[in-house]
């Protein structure tokens, strides 16, 4: 063995053991000891399983930093993986409280929670192999409530309606992103009634938690009045606020996990309702057949009952999905000069292709999570970091009877929680102008005291489209839209065919009238003119 065949060993192996005893071998071997070679057969084939061990996991290691794009966009594999299990930890609440939202319409808690892990799963590795974002995929707890109370126990259609309006809207969802439509979408609606539809949801799901726990109940006088300040049950909610809300503000990583944990093992104790076993191969006690009914879309009265789910399905996808990819993606750094995400399109059908399987499993709509965000503060930035999340939501299905039976007073909190931080929309929209800040009110104030984001997106948009007009808004936009037309036609020198009165000498446009120019364009006509 040559001195620099050992030190290839050495690098290799890593070892100071070994490496000293090569070195011991090879003075053997120089001393003319009797069969030399014999003391390093054994030693050479473990040299060499370990060489190819670790070769295999370079060679691993090397294929996911080209696959991911890891060292281009600023990474490391190490920090990828840790930025999937801190988005984890701060997601996975939502495997907690989903199934007991969900129960309440008459899904079963276990079989909620298979439902939650593998459509979230789904979810995350398409829009962690395909698109390569760092993005976390779960139910919209928004989205839950509205499908809980405002849908089905509001008496507005049965699950298996509601659950067939969440099919078509995860498809509708996919064509509209391939097909661009929701690029319209997010065109034509006013970002403050974009604004406005968050934070009107963060008020209803805080709501929906403090109904759970009898904080907030209803009052023949006053519609709705304080609860018993005295159960037990509430005083450990109001207890779980304080508790995870300090735990966020300090920053604990997975704080609303621990919270939940430390609620649940109290409320145990208090009122009882252990599982008797914790864990247990992941099965679904129902069929598609149980929820979905394609049948129902050759009904005018189904379809006249189910058409406002969808829509409203549709339209807090698009808003939700977009809103939260974009501002995930600046805070990673991956936003394109001309406002674009890299692989954006996937996030979208991560979404759509999730909610379509959740609901044949008889779950809420799957969106992009705001949560995630803890994860890009770690450093995740590639789409390794989704996978992570995917894969730690398939371990957690082996959790089914442990996590169906977290409490309410261990999940409200964290509804408030959430809807808190919703509430921090609400600086972005431009309360100065009423124009904007009425139809904005409208959005906010309709979803909880009418118990339905529906009416809010109604009232929100109509109002807004009102405005518009009223304000002269939609008569400036078209005046810019015309002169936009003649800028160019006029820069190209094109003859337009419009009304003789307009058009000079050789058909090209000379003026216009004067009440669709200011100033500006005026001088510029005029300078084009005499050019």
């Amino acid at each position: 063995i040559r001195i620099r065949d050992l030190r290839i060993v050495q690098s290799t192996a890593r070892s100071e053991h070994l490496s000293h005893y090569l070195r011991q071998s090879i003075v053997a071997q120089q001393l003319s000891f009797p069969h030399p070679k014999l003391l390093l057969w054994p030693l050479l084939f473990s040299i060499n399983h370990s060489a190819s061990n670790q070769r295999f996991g370079v060679m691993s290691l090397l294929f996911l930093d080209k696959f991911f794009k890891i060292t281009e966009r600023g990474s490391t594999v190490s920090t990828e993986v840790r930025a999937g299990v801190a988005s984890f930890l701060t997601i996975s609440y939502v495997i907690l409280v989903n199934p007991q939202l969900l129960s309440l319409a008459g899904v079963p808690a276990s079989s909620c929670v298979v439902a939650t892990c593998l459509s979230s799963a789904l979810g995350c590795f398409l829009c962690g192999v395909v698109g390569n974002l760092p993005f976390g995929l779960a139910p919209g707890m928004g989205l839950s409530a509205y499908l809980v109370y405002g849908l089905v126990l509001g008496g507005v259609m049965s699950v298996k309606h509601a659950l067939t309006s969440v099919f078509i809207s995860g498809i509708l969802q996919s064509v509209f992103a391939v097909t661009r439509i929701s690029h319209f979408f997010m065109l034509i609606v006013p970002l403050s009634i974009k604004l406005s539809i968050v934070v009107g949801m963060g008020i209803l799901v805080s709501m929906i938690g403090m109904v759970s726990v009898g904080l907030v109940v209803a009052n023949d006088k006053t519609l709705v009045g304080l609860g018993d300040l005295s159960d037990e049950r509430l005083q450990l909610a109001m207890l779980g606020v304080v508790l995870i809300g300090s735990l966020v503000y300090h920053n604990v990583k997975g704080g609303i996990l621990v919270g939940i944990t430390t609620l649940t093992l109290i409320s145990w104790y208090m009122e009882g309702g252990a599982p008797s076993h914790f864990l247990e191969w992941p099965r679904l006690e129902t069929h598609a057949s149980d929820y979905i009914d394609l049948s129902l879309l050759t009904s005018v009265d189904s379809l006249r009952t189910m058409l406002p789910a969808i829509s409203s399905f549709i339209f807090i996808g698009i808003f939700d999905v977009s809103g939260v990819m974009f501002g995930l993606s600046a805070l990673a750094d991956l936003v394109e000069q001309d406002g674009s995400v890299p692989g954006g399109i996937w996030g979208f059908l991560g979404s759509g292709f999730g909610t379509v399987a959740a609901s044949f499993m008889g779950c809420s709509p799957i969106i992009v999570t705001v949560e995630c965000a803890a994860g890009i503060k770690e450093g995740g930035r590639t789409g390794l970091t989704a996978c992570v999340i995917g894969l730690l939501f398939l371990l957690s299905l082996f959790l089914a009877p442990l996590l169906g039976s977290v409490p309410p007073p261990a999940t409200a909190p964290v509804l408030i929680l959430v809807g808190s931080m919703m509430m921090s929309e609400s600086k972005n929209i431009p309360w100065d102008d009423v124009s904007e800040a009425l139809p904005s009110f409208l959005c906010v104030v309709m979803m909880p005291l009418t118990y339905s984001i529906t009416n809010g997106i109604v009232f929100g948009l109509a109002t807004a489209l009102v405005f518009y007009v009223t304000t002269g808004k939609f008569f400036a936009a078209l005046k810019a839209w015309i002169a936009r037309i003649d800028d160019r036609d006029i820069e190209a020198g094109t003859p337009l065919k419009r009304t003789p009165s307009f058009v000079g000498e050789g058909g090209t446009v000379v003026r216009r009238p004067s009440f669709l120019l200011n100033e500006m364009e005026r001088e510029k006509i005029e300078r084009k003119e005499r050019e």
